[in-house]
């Protein structure tokens, strides 16, 4: 076992049971999954039905994430960025597109899961001008997450907080809120919350049992309806058209989607 730099231990990669970020590495075509990884895609597939459904649903979280990045930059100015829930590293990543609007663009990548600390040592590699950071963390921990946020952004100044497709695996509704209101509350005026969630508003049976092949794996989910997620964002100033299914927020022709992606996304400002 190889430690960590402060000399902790690695926590080692369990191939025993399915992993969140190695099932959505699944979804989106990628290559760093296990065969429990598989036999759990191939039953949520059986779940949904029609072929690709799954895909469909990665694929459009995905887009959507890297048309909310480049707005952010684009539009917003933002320029520091904290992407809580990362998943394994897939171009383009969020300092990559960052990094092509503001060069010195930098980002702390956060997950709690060893595969991904695997791959964010080999991937995360940030342009010269500006920097990126991981850390191995729990979302549900704030207070950690953003004591090593320091490290490399400065929270005296605007921030874009990532939270895509990670809260419906914090299955408490309060406890999801709580986490969000910590957040915002460290964070400078100015600065935005890039968003997404699954829903189960479009097929709520599949969800149900997409719910327990995940706690079958160890993974308590929660997905939520519209008026929950909803109150995730409700302390956010949404930016048009609000709170969306991603595949409908500022299309750019690369999602061509026209069935439901079973997620909401937004793009919010933190009210001063």
């Amino acid at each position: 076992m190889t430690d960590t730099p402060d000399g902790t231990p690695k926590r080692q990669i369990d191939t025993s049971r399915a992993s969140s970020a190695r099932l959505y590495d699944l979804y989106v075509g990628g290559k760093d999954h296990y065969g429990v990884d598989k036999d759990a895609g191939t039953r949520l597939t059986e779940v949904f039905g029609a072929p690709g459904a799954i895909q469909r649903i990665g694929t459009g979280a995905r887009l959507f994430h890297d048309r909310a990045v480049r707005y952010a930059a684009r539009e917003l100015g933002m320029d520091q960025y904290l992407d809580v829930g990362v998943g394994v590293p897939k171009k383009p990543n969020t300092h990559e597109i960052a990094q092509s609007v503001h060069p010195a663009s930098r980002v702390v990548y956060v997950d709690n899961d060893p595969i991904v600390l695997r791959h964010a040592e080999a991937l995360l590699q940030s342009g010269p001008e500006g920097a990126t950071d991981y850390a191995e963390a729990d979302l549900r921990e704030p207070d950690e997450v953003l004591a090593i946020a320091r490290r490399t952004l400065d929270l005296d100044r605007p921030v874009a907080l990532l939270l895509c497709s990670v809260l419906q695996f914090v299955p408490e509704d309060e406890e999801a809120r709580a986490a969000v209101t910590s957040y915002l509350s460290a964070l400078a005026p100015g600065s935005c919350v890039i968003f997404s969630h699954v829903t189960d508003d479009f097929a709520p049976e599949a969800w149900r049992e997409t719910e327990r092949v995940y706690a079958e794996q160890g993974i308590p989910a929660n997905v939520r309806p519209r008026a929950a997620i909803e109150s995730l964002v409700a302390d956010l100033d949404l930016v048009p058209p609000g709170l969306v299914e991603v595949h409908t927020w500022h299309p750019d022709g690369t999602d061509t989607s026209s069935d439901h992606t079973h997620l909401y996304g937004a793009v919010g400002r933190k009210r001063t």
